[in-house]
């Protein structure tokens, strides 16, 4: 799903999802670490690691499937990151 975009705007949607996260109360964490796909929500601390190794395509689409399953409609979303959720709702429905 997000490899038809290039380096540039994925660390573009990685910046706009952290501040997004952010915005609603969690903190992401970059470091080393060996957990389950290079990524780990600890939902009680609002708090999601993401291995630093993982691959940018990954940490996106992890950023993406956390706050997909949030209530986000009084936050205002850039239409990009917001088709992008929505994309990714249509998977699961």
């Amino acid at each position: 799903m997000l490899s038809k975009f290039s380096r540039k705007k994925l660390i573009g949607l990685k910046v706009e999802l952290e501040a997004l996260l952010e915005k609603i109360g969690y903190s992401v964490v970059y470091g080393k670490g060996s957990f389950k796909e290079g990524t780990c929500l600890i939902e009680h601390e609002k708090k999601i690691v993401i291995n630093e190794y993982t691959p940018l395509d990954m940490q996106v689409d992890f950023m993406v499937d956390v706050v997909r399953r949030m209530d986000l409609s009084n936050i205002y979303i850039l239409p990009a990151l917001r088709d992008l959720i929505e994309e990714k709702n249509t998977l699961f429905e």
